[in-house]
């Protein structure tokens, strides 16, 4: 298990690096890391019977929610303007883990071209969160049996 700032971090130093490369590319926002978040935590449940983070994922009013990186990220839209040091860190050790790396990137592209309007609808028809009473916790289980039925694709 890892930290979510490290995640966090991971994140916004690859929207940075990409926002550098190219400009015109819409900027990560607090909202779409968040759901991002919720797509690793389930990715990883689905694929390794554990969850990614130890942070809980709530079912705010406009999708998946993780309290802890909302409330560090409070009155800021776009996350990606100030990288730092701490960040840096955080992206290197979660390029060490080969088997994180992979999902976290896999995450990644497959969302990237999501806003996270369309991301917060798309979580919002998911059962996780419609399962899950307003400003409940996810049950990971829950999570887990939603990914590993329509989400994540398994190898026959």
């Amino acid at each position: 298990m890892i930290s979510v700032s490290k995640l966090t971090s991971w994140f916004i130093v690859v929207n940075a690096q990409k926002q550098l490369a190219q400009p015109q590319a819409e900027k990560l926002t607090q909202m779409k890391l968040i759901f991002l978040l919720y797509y690793v935590q389930g990715t990883h449940l689905a694929l390794y019977n554990e969850k990614a983070f130890s942070n809980d994922i709530l079912a705010w009013k406009y999708g998946p929610a993780v309290a802890l990186v909302h409330y560090r990220f409070r009155g800021k839209r776009v996350i990606t303007d100030n990288v730092t040091t701490r960040d840096e860190v955080n992206y290197r050790e979660v390029n060490q883990n080969d088997q994180l790396l992979r999902l976290v990137f896999e995450v990644q592209e497959t969302f990237r071209d999501k806003t996270a309007a369309a991301l917060s609808r798309q979580t919002m028809r998911e059962r996780p969160w419609q399962a899950t009473t307003p400003s409940g916790v996810i049950d990971p289980q829950v999570m887990k049996d939603y990914f590993q039925k329509h989400i994540v694709e398994f190898d026959d």
